[in-house]
């Protein structure tokens, strides 16, 4: 009786779990909260890949089917290592931002209006399930932004900055500012905290 009612335990706690995501695959941008899921399609113009050494880092440049380009970006530490700030945090960090605005969040998905040190405003979606990974889209319009999160979450207040960043009139699309300073020695990514996973 006992051998049975464990599993059975672990499967509710499971399942009664929230969950999250936001990952790019099949020319898709996937998002999720919870039962609400939303594909953006993207067409991939262009990929870069970085490596830190502790952290590895994917670029996708992506045209939207309005003619619009975001950026998706998707970090992953080492094995050993693992991302030490909270998530606002680190996205201030990798965009050197004055300022970053939470718009929505909802189990581990956050919606940001982030302000970069010349004023200008980037929106930008991102995940943290895990210690080890982070996935980011951002340079979408501010109605698209909206959109989505209402499709996702019917509760979700609009994003307030209308006159945001367009990456398709930017000398370069990718903004944000990866180096190996703010890897290893701010840090962003730090050895794995053994004890935490016991």
């Amino acid at each position: 009786m006992i051998k049975l009612l464990f599993p059975t335990l672990f499967v509710l706690i499971i399942s009664g779990c929230a969950t999250s995501n936001l990952s790019y695959n099949n020319e898709n941008i996937n998002l999720r909260i919870n039962d609400a899921s939303l594909e953006v399609h993207g067409e991939k113009l262009e990929e870069k890949n970085e490596n830190f050494s502790t952290l590895f880092l994917t670029k996708n440049l992506l045209r939207l089917d309005d003619g619009s380009m975001v950026v998706y970006e998707e970090a992953e530490t080492d094995m050993q290592y693992q991302f030490d700030p909270p998530t606002p945090k680190s996205i201030g960090i990798i965009f050197d931002a004055k300022r970053v605005i939470r718009v929505h969040y909802n189990t581990f998905l956050y919606a940001f209006q982030v302000v970069l040190k010349d004023n200008r405003v980037l929106n930008l979606l991102a995940a943290q399930n895990y210690d080890q990974e982070l996935q980011m889209v951002y340079g979408m319009s501010t109605e698209k932004l909206n959109h989505m999160l209402i499709k996702l979450d019917q509760n979700a207040k609009p994003a307030y900055y209308k006159n945001v960043i367009n990456l398709s009139n930017e000398p370069t699309p990718y903004m944000s500012k990866w180096t190996i300073p703010k890897v290893h020695l701010v840090p962003l990514v730090i050895p794995l905290s053994r004890l935490g996973r016991l």
